[in-house]
């Protein structure tokens, strides 16, 4: 995390390790690993807390630990606990992980609602300044809504988190992700709105066998569910986001567990990470390490400042072409041809994914700049000056179905 430049990792605190008796707590790891992480590489920490115990179960066998608890309120106890040993090293909660998944959660919206409200209060009584964050949701927009509208779900959380996969879990290209935040806004504001909404999983696969990548979804090309385009989609999944409504986005997650790591869900779960079991880097890394620098210090939208003079008609549609301003002064674009909607593999999925296209592209801009053109993992393609003419400035970005362009602007004298 230290040389890819990110400062913030999710954690999971399993209540049935942490309390595997009821009132005996082993709490000796977090104590050290939030000593090192906190204080000494300076991480902000967002941990999460799920799973039930079996002493506090009526599930059968083996189902406990997804089950709502016999009696919530010791989940509660847990929290305060939590809160009070690490409030000057955490400062967010997360209460469970995807309660509208029943890989992870078997109750009921009004069940999650009543451990949340428990949790919540137990945590505030400690300190109010803590927030809570509700368990990220797996995509069902319904049981958020259900959650707010029904049970309060406005007045139990501070931060609404959600997690996305698409195109591994999720059928949908990675262009709709702007979609599935509007819904989550929607609902969001009209509650108020004081929620920050954060994606604390945000993941992309490099596995597949033949055109198969789960269950629910496939692979039409052959760059998809690659080393390679798990790079790309970070990044168009990162320029999808920034900036927006979401104020913190994590990449799920940071390396692959090793082969003989046991494992909830398929085999995805395998492969979602930036690093190897061994911490190797995968292209992914340098994706992340790249956007980490170049986003740095936070990134305003500069949409307004940039549009298409000329491009082929043909992929109007699944043209993604995004601008940002950033803290530096520089200005970033971010261009790509997203994954037709609909796309059904041919054979094995071993297509080749010939589109092209070529924008020509009108910047307003009354300042000479340095166009330096970057691939996914932040290695240098070429540079060119670009002179400002009559308060704008005009490059080509060409664009291909497996890639993504990255453009920076920056002001042509080194300043």
């Amino acid at each position: 995390m230290r040389q890819a430049g990110v400062r913030t990792l999710r954690v999971s605190l399993g209540w049935d390790g942490i309390e595997p008796e009821r009132d005996r707590y082993d709490l000796a790891f977090w104590d050290a690993f939030i000593e090192l992480a906190v204080r000494e590489y300076g991480l902000r920490l967002i941990p999460y807390v799920a799973y039930t115990p079996e002493w506090n179960s009526d599930a059968d066998p083996g189902e406990h630990w997804r089950s709502p608890p016999r009696e919530p309120r010791e989940f509660a106890q847990l929290m305060a606990l939590l809160a009070a040993r690490y409030r000057n090293s955490v400062q967010s909660w997360e209460l469970w992980n995807e309660p509208d998944n029943r890989d992870y959660w078997l109750g009921s919206v009004e069940q999650y609602a009543e451990l949340a409200r428990l949790g919540a209060e137990a945590i505030r009584g400690v300190d109010s300044e803590l927030d809570v964050v509700s368990g990220g949701i797996a995509g069902r927009t319904e049981f958020l809504a259900q959650l707010f509208d029904e049970h309060e779900g406005a007045r139990i959380f501070d931060v609404v988190n959600v997690h996305s996969y698409y195109e591994t879990w999720n059928p949908e290209p990675i262009e709709t992700l702007s979609s599935y935040v509007d819904e989550v806004t929607a609902i969001v504001r009209r509650h108020g709105g004081r929620q920050a909404i954060w994606m604390a999983e945000l993941g992309y696969g490099n596995f597949r066998r033949g055109s198969r990548v789960s269950h629910y979804t496939t692979a039409a090309f052959a760059h998809e569910h690659t080393l390679e385009f798990q790079a790309v989609a970070l990044v168009r999944s990162l320029a999808l986001l920034a900036p927006g409504p979401v104020s913190l986005a994590a990449w799920y997650e940071l390396k692959d567990p090793a082969a003989s790591d046991a494992m909830i869900g398929d085999e995805n779960n395998r492969h979602l990470g930036i690093a190897f079991h061994d911490y190797r880097p995968k292209p992914a890394f340098h994706a992340l390490s790249f956007l980490s620098r170049l986003l740095a210090g936070g990134v305003a939208s500069a949409q307004e400042r940039v549009r298409v003079l000329a491009g082929a008609s043909a992929h109007v549609a699944e043209r993604q072409l995004h601008a940002f301003a950033t803290a530096r002064g520089s200005l970033v674009l971010v261009a790509w041809l997203g994954k037709p909607r609909g796309a059904q593999p041919r054979g094995d999925g071993d297509e080749v994914d010939q589109r092209r296209e070529v924008l020509r592209v009108q910047v307003l801009d009354d300042a000479d700049r340095l166009a330096s053109f970057y691939d996914a993992q932040g290695q240098l393609r070429s540079s060119r000056p670009l002179l400002a003419r009559d308060g704008a400035l005009e490059l080509d970005l060409e664009l291909t179905g497996p890639d993504v362009q990255v453009v920076e602007l920056t002001d042509a004298r080194g300043r």
